[in-house]
């Protein structure tokens, strides 16, 4: 079956990933002010995280003033936000709770996950939902760089499958910067 998304629908996701990840940095009322900085033309690096990647083509990136780091792809219909705390279980649980309010018919993959990734301690969970009859795949991740960040990947099943290839070679990307 072939979802077509029309163009006005795109904003709501980009809404949603940033619904996510406020219900944590408001009730806390924090700003973290990190930057994303470029040393490369494709690779960029947030300094104070101790982190860097490879920014995909055709992929944005952009500083929030909240301190995230925003990153879309297909005009907003998938989506990877950096959130910067020590307290990454108080932000696990926000952003589990902006799925839970979001998303009908939420399904959690299982329990948190923890391995390595890249020489970084790694816990992921990931699941699927509905909004607005178009299936959503998210995952949660937490690295432990020089801080620890928190990254949610939200998006329509079929954009994310789509660039499958580029999303992985996204994550192998993410290591720990000079």
């Amino acid at each position: 079956m072939t979802i077509n998304i029309p163009a006005r629908a795109i904003p709501i996701f980009i809404c949603m990933a940033l619904a996510l990840s406020i219900p944590y940095s408001t009730a806390v009322g924090q700003q973290h002010g990190e930057t994303q900085v470029r040393i490369a033309p494709d690779i960029r690096a947030i300094p104070s995280a101790g982190l860097q990647y490879e920014l995909p083509n055709g992929w944005k990136a952009e500083n929030q003033e909240n301190g995230n780091v925003f990153l879309t792809f297909e005009e907003g219909a998938a989506n990877v936000t950096f959130v910067f705390d020590e307290n990454y279980p108080g932000v696990v649980e926000g952003m589990k709770g902006g799925l839970k309010e979001q998303l009908t018919d939420i399904k959690f993959d299982g329990a948190a996950k923890e391995d390595t990734h890249n020489g970084m301690k790694h816990i992921s969970e990931s699941g699927t939902g509905m909004m607005k009859g178009v299936k959503i795949i998210w995952s949660i991740d937490v690295l432990k760089a020089t801080k620890h960040v928190t990254i949610l990947t939200f998006g329509v099943e079929e954009v994310l499958q789509k660039h499958v290839d580029e999303y992985s070679k996204f994550i192998s990307s993410l290591k720990k910067s000079n």
